[in-house]
Order: structure tokens, then sequence, then C-alpha cells
């Protein structure tokens, strides 16, 4: 019997794609290791089709005959992401890896419902209420809306939306409000 296998039935991750430049190449490829559900659309599909990677969801068109054998069509209603995003909560998936030009409101939406990782420029954000906590290393970046920040130890305040770990361990960081923010980090 293999060890290798692909799992599927939405255990892991789904892959949103808006932006394929969010993430290195060799990132990108971690996350498509265990074989995602991806949806992205038709100006990314020659991406995928080029490197032979199998898209499960076109946005936003109907049937195209370029397109790779099996694929779905996800009707366009409001936008990308709301409608990619109520597709997954729709179908129950528990989490998605999101791939964008920029930080979006919309992301906020199904925070409730579903664990989003959002990967813009190299940076990958992560949704957080109340209070975050992870192990750092010393040096690395962190990107948070100081606004949202009651307080916070192991880090220090450099400008804008950025802080910086002090020294390795934990960082600690309390939210002044019970809304959902972001939480970036360099990756």
């Amino acid at each position: 019997m293999s060890s290798h296998h692909i799992v599927r039935e939405n255990q892991e991750p789904a892959l949103l794609v808006e932006d394929f430049a969010a993430l290195s190449e060799e990132y990108l490829g971690q996350l498509l290791e265990w074989s995602p559900t991806i949806i992205t659309s038709l100006e990314n599909l020659d991406y995928f089709l080029t490197r032979d990677i199998k898209v499960d969801i076109l946005y936003g068109v109907e049937k195209i005959s370029e397109a790779q054998e099996e694929i779905k069509y996800l009707p366009r209603t409001a936008n990308f992401w709301k409608d990619t995003l109520a597709y997954l909560v729709e179908n129950k998936y528990k989490a998605v890896n999101i791939m964008a030009h920029a930080l979006q409101e919309d992301f906020l939406i199904a925070a409730e419902a579903i664990n989003s990782v959002v990967f813009v420029k190299n940076v990958r954000y992560v949704i957080v209420r109340s209070r975050y906590e992870k192990w750092k290393t010393a040096g690395q970046k962190m990107f948070i809306d100081p606004a949202q920040v009651k307080s916070f130890n192991g880090l220090k305040y450099i400008s804008d939306t950025i802080f910086e770990v002090e020294q390795e361990g934990f960082v600690h960081i309390e939210m002044n409000s019970d809304k959902f923010i972001f939480v970036g980090e360099e990756i």
C-alpha cells in the first residue's frame, strides 16, 4: 500500500487564486501538495494550464473550450471574493488559502464559518478575533493595524502597520474589539 495519497472531500484548505504572484512558486508548490480544490478566474487559467495544474472551479464564465476536462463553473453574482467564499461555506469547506493582490474586507465576511489564510505580496495574513499568540523568531516583521491593538508583548512597534519580534519566543497580541482583523507575518 502506498503512503502517498490524494485527500479530497473538503479535508484540505481550498485555494482561491486572484493573484498567482502573491506567493513564490516554491511556497505555492507547498500549498498544492495535497491537491486542494483550486478556484480561479479566466485571467489566471493560462498560468495553471501551462504548469499542468488542475483547476477545479472557474469563476465568472460559462463553459469555455480550452479549459480542462471536468471543470466546474461558478457564475458571477456579486464579486470574486463574495461568490467564491459563499460557495466554500455552502459546500462546508473548513479552511481556505487565498492568494490576492490586496487585503479585502470581503475576506472577513466568511471568517466565522471558514478558517482563512490570506497571502498578499509574500506576507501571510491570518484572520483573528480578540487575541493572537504564536512562537516567532527574533527580527521577524509582523503587520497589524495598531488601531486594533489593545496590548502586545514580544513585539516592538516600528511604523504604520509594522511591528518587529524582539526576541525568539511567544508574541502575544490582544485586540481592542471582538471583530475579526488581519495579522500578517513575513514568509
